[in-house]
């Protein structure tokens, strides 16, 4: 089996159509037919039903969807580790930041089985709130950075760093998973009638929309606790101190375990893109790259 028919099928699931999928692949919309046939020749089944101009798996499709999904990541992983292995990494530093949520779930990971290919090599990871981050950035301290929209959230711009999206971020209004009180869906002025807990200093630009919408609402309320740290929120609001705002990268287990509830405010939603933010270095630019695709894979293992 052609592993280029695997990426194409599943671009096709993923982009939602023939048309999108052969542009983001950069080859002709006939040639991704001719693929996505072979396959279904293969195999004896349709994979695919198609309506209109959109196109969804089929129960079998959905079934190999998900199965290609992860030999591409197994494939991906093992370019990745050989590469890095090849690597000749003893006289370089790179260094690395991003807020402590996407380093907690996305970068650790990622850094830990990437040193363990390349003893040698000289790493600093740090983490910090989002101002923190910037500031380092403005310094020329930092080589590669994951963040949200840095313009958006924090009003700054880095034309020297390239940038690229890693993922679409939500944030997502949770209660603990044990409050069985708690409603399936809420309008915005109904949460003033919550306990509310607040994370700080790292979406700045959605507290703002936050306090803007109050004030529209002509609503006043302030939360019963505050904490810059990501986990110490979320480890409140599963115990059943109050309900807050969480990024959704960081309690897609939480609430796939039940430990997390979703509620949804019919009325109010926020998301932002997380980008890498690439300072070019030619020295660098190979294990960069590495690193990026690592912490994209990772991205898509916990979405």
């Amino acid at each position: 089996m052609d592993f280029q028919n695997l990426q194409t099928f599943c671009t096709v699931i993923s982009e939602g159509s023939m048309t999108a999928a052969a542009s983001k692949l950069s080859i002709t919309q006939p040639a991704v037919s001719q693929q996505i046939r072979q396959l279904e020749k293969d195999f004896g089944v349709k994979l695919l039903s198609r309506n209109a101009r959109k196109v969804k798996p089929t129960v079998q499709g959905q079934i190999f969807y998900e199965t290609s999904n992860r030999v591409l990541n197994l494939i991906q992983n093992a370019r990745n580790s050989i590469q890095a292995i090849s690597l000749n990494l003893s006289g370089e530093k790179i260094n690395v930041s991003t807020i402590n949520s996407i380093g907690l779930h996305l970068v650790s990971p990622v850094i830990g089985s990437f040193l363990k290919l390349n003893s040698n090599m000289k790493l600093s990871l740090l983490y910090g709130t989002g101002e923190s981050v910037v500031q380092r950035m403005q310094k020329g301290e930092l080589d590669m950075v994951v963040m949200p929209d840095i313009r958006k959230e924090y009003g700054r711009d880095f034309p020297y760093f390239q940038k690229s999206l890693l993922f679409k971020d939500t944030l997502y209004f949770v209660g603990s998973g044990k409050d069985q009180n708690l409603p399936k869906s809420v309008l915005f002025k109904d949460i003033g009638r919550m306990r509310l807990i607040q994370v700080e200093n790292h979406y700045l630009a959605f507290q703002n929309v936050f306090q803007q919408e109050m004030r529209k609402k002509g609503l006043a309320f302030e939360p019963s606790f505050q904490c810059d740290n990501i986990g110490t929120v979320k480890r409140a609001v599963e115990s059943g101190l109050g309900c807050g705002f969480l990024p959704a990268h960081s309690i897609h287990k939480q609430l796939r375990l039940g430990r997390l509830k979703l509620i949804e405010i019919e009325d109010f939603d926020y998301s932002v893109n997380v980008y890498f933010y690439l300072k070019p270095d030619e020295k660098k630019s190979r294990i960069i790259e590495i690193l990026k695709l690592l912490i994209l894979q990772q991205a898509q293992a916990i979405s």
